[in-house]
């Protein structure tokens, strides 16, 4: 339960908490710092835990400095909204995954985090210097701004890289393979066979915020999979104990399986070819792309997510359907 404790965005809460006081005591830019400190520990997390209480942290600290800047220099809304918009368009794509995806409307959040810049300019436009107008807003802006962008980015490269699909499609034969999972045990696919089908799950990483989501969304439905004999496996390309402290962390009960190699991931088309760099993490074998495979008792794939819409297997619903027509769909007990 500990490791599931968000600390730095708790201490985002208290210095929110603690703030006002400076407004009662008349040391107003001593409560600016503290809200930034405030927004950059909840940032800290962003890639960590993607929970409400982070997001809402996010956008409560963001629109709480840009309200103090107004009031502060007269230049009414502007900042308070620039600030919200900032806010929001941080954390938007990663709590509406299941509508945004990973390449579906990059045009929302960016346009919101342009719109936000540029009601910051013209909040500043031909003001004086002054170190909280000038500087303490930049942080929200510029999360804003380099993120949403890079999601355009990262959206372009997986269209251009799923344009064929991925290499596993339905109807084939799924690839064997065996991996440790998050203890160190060794799991074979072809082990499920004869007994249980098996939805098979790829991640990005760790560093993935859209995972965590992915992730949790599929622990939320692990009785209605168990419920079909559907037994989840997650394949990811990080360490046996990053993937010990996410799967605890986050809270999911189902198998987390080491790819540090990412053999798998080629294996099945789920990756990038070339390395790149994303979000500040460098895989020497390349990223995989967030994809969702459902094996039947045969060995068979009955269903691929949608390559032309990455993320879409957020929706568990899209699977149901298929998971009704496989004919061994008894229950049995989650290992």
């Amino acid at each position: 339960m500990l490791q599931r404790i968000h600390p730095f965005t708790s201490l985002a809460l208290v210095l929110v908490a603690i703030a006002p006081v400076f407004a009662f005591v008349g040391e107003p830019l001593v409560l600016v710092i503290l809200l930034v400190l405030a927004h950059g520990f909840a940032l800290l997390e962003f890639k960590k835990y993607t929970s409400t209480f982070q997001f809402d942290m996010i956008v409560l600290t963001a629109v709480a400095l840009g309200v103090l800047v107004d009031l502060r220099h007269q230049s009414w809304p502007l900042l308070t909204v620039s600030m919200a918009l900032a806010g929001t368009a941080t954390i938007m794509r990663q709590a509406f995954m299941q509508r945004f995806t990973y390449v579906n409307l990059l045009w929302v959040d960016t346009g919101v985090s342009v719109v936000s810049l540029g009601l910051y300019v013209a909040a500043i436009w031909g003001r004086p210097f002054a170190l909280d107008l000038h500087l303490a807003l930049l942080l929200p802006i510029g999360m804003a701004v380099g993120l949403t962008f890079s999601y355009v980015q990262d959206g372009l490269r997986m269209r251009r890289s799923t344009l064929a699909g991925y290499r596993i499609k339905i109807g084939m034969r799924a690839i064997d393979f065996c991996l440790p999972d998050q203890d160190g045990h060794p799991v074979r696919l072809s082990d499920y066979q004869g007994r249980h089908p098996v939805l098979l799950i790829f991640v990005r990483g760790d560093w993935c915020p859209g995972c965590h989501m992915m992730l949790r969304t599929y622990e939320r439905n692990r009785k209605r999979f168990a419920e079909k004999g559907i037994h989840v496996v997650a394949v990811g390309p990080d360490d046996i104990e990053v993937n010990r402290d996410m799967v605890a962390r986050i809270g999911v009960g189902y198998r987390m399986l080491s790819d540090a190699r990412q053999e798998v991931s080629g294996q099945y088309g789920v990756v990038y070819n070339n390395p790149i760099i994303e979000m500040g993490v460098d895989y020497a074998q390349g990223i995989p792309l967030p994809a969702s495979f459902l094996i039947d008792t045969d060995g068979i794939v009955r269903y691929v997510s949608r390559p032309d819409r990455v993320g879409e297997f957020l929706d568990p619903d899209l699977i149901f359907p298929e998971l009704d027509k496989l004919t061994d769909s008894a229950p049995v007990a989650w290992i």
